[in-house]
């Protein structure tokens, strides 16, 4: 990939996840040994959405990136709470490969949620080990973490995602093997990987719908 005077550029959908999201991708991306330069996260509403019914959506998105003369790559970062991230993510690559974008993008969920990520650290942050035998095996992490909390106190995306991300130990994430971040690892990776003549290029694999 030729990053001269270029920006890899990130959509994300939550209020919380703009801070926390460009901490995350810059720090891995450096645990990595790759030099990847991130713009400012930008939050796009809609990204479960081809199409936004009224605004936004995946598409649109896309095509906003496009407009940016100084877009190197492009990676789409969403929750998925419903949907198996194996068989959505693929989906949505296909119809970005469609696109014939001028440079690399990767669409990647996070399953069930962001906050899937903290689970294998949670003795370092403060709060009790996750009590179900899979990282993804329950909804509504944010409301545990809030149940773990004192009294008077809850979990605020706004506040405490970008205060957890940082807490985020990458080995101990790897040793864990949750799906969705080993997909957010390769993604990066493949990115970093893309050359001039990337276009169309998509992650993960696409496949016809």
């Amino acid at each position: 990939m030729s990053l001269s005077n270029k920006k890899c550029y990130l959509l994300v959908e939550g209020h919380g996840e703009v801070k926390a999201a460009q901490n995350l991708v810059v720090r891995l991306s450096q645990d990595l040994g790759l030099y990847i330069p991130w713009a400012d996260p930008l939050r796009w509403p809609n990204l479960h959405q081809w199409k936004g019914k009224r605004t936004g959506g995946i598409m649109p998105g896309a095509e906003f990136i496009r407009s940016k003369p100084d877009a190197a790559a492009l990676l789409i970062l969403r929750d998925e709470d419903d949907t198996c991230p194996k068989e959505l993510a693929p989906q949505m690559a296909e119809k970005l490969q469609v696109l014939k974008l001028p440079f690399p993008t990767a669409y990647i969920l996070l399953h069930p949620e962001y906050e899937v990520l903290f689970l294998p650290s949670l003795n370092n942050m403060g709060f009790p080990p996750w009590d179900r035998d899979s990282w993804e095996a329950r909804r509504g992490i944010k409301e545990w973490l809030s149940g773990q909390l004192p009294r008077g106190r809850s979990y605020k995306p706004t506040v405490s995602q970008l205060r957890m991300t940082r807490q985020l130990d990458f080995p101990t994430l790897r040793a864990a093997q949750v799906p969705c971040f080993g997909s957010l690892e390769r993604s990066i990776i493949f990115l970093s990987q893309q050359h001039d003549n990337a276009t169309g290029n998509v992650y993960p694999e696409p496949v016809i719908v």
